[in-house]
């Protein structure tokens, strides 16, 4: 009767925590958010500007400094250079996932200043299989969000 029970509750579950796609877009979601909140935080700490820049060809995005030059975190990987670079295209935690849209006012990139506020607010579209998220930055506040847009048929 248990085996009964565990194999049509597996039959029924198992398949669902198995999509990766969902799975994958989601955590891409959140690390854009995660990103984002930290350049708009060491803009504060640095007192400097900090930009976050999106290339839809390469599918990745980047954070830089004032000048341009792509940030370097001892907690990605330490002194060997720039290393603040997010490659969807290569990593595997996010196989499938692809920046779809983005949206900066025109621009894919939105500057955070000393005080944390962006330079305009804007949208990142993120998709995977059926699943789509979207991480939205308001214009004035620089508060960070993000929710499911869209599951296709």
């Amino acid at each position: 009767m248990v085996v009964t029970i565990v194999g049509i509750a597996s039959a029924f579950v198992v398949p669902v925590m198995l999509d990766q796609g969902e799975m994958g877009v989601q955590a891409a979601g959140r690390m854009v958010l995660t990103d984002m909140l930290y350049a708009q935080n060491d803009a504060i700490a640095a007192q400097s500007s900090r930009r976050f820049v999106i290339d839809l060809d390469k599918n990745q995005y980047y954070l830089t400094d004032e000048t341009g030059l792509i940030l370097s975190v001892a907690w990605k990987g330490g002194s060997e250079g720039p290393n603040y670079i997010v490659d969807f295209a290569n990593d595997r935690r996010f196989n499938g996932v692809t920046i779809s849209a983005v949206d900066f006012g025109g621009s894919n990139t939105i500057e955070f200043d000393a005080l944390g506020a962006p330079s305009t607010g804007g949208t990142i579209d993120l998709e995977a299989e059926d699943t789509a998220y979207r991480v939205t930055v308001a214009a004035i506040t620089g508060r960070v969000t993000i929710q499911e847009v869209f599951a296709a048929e």
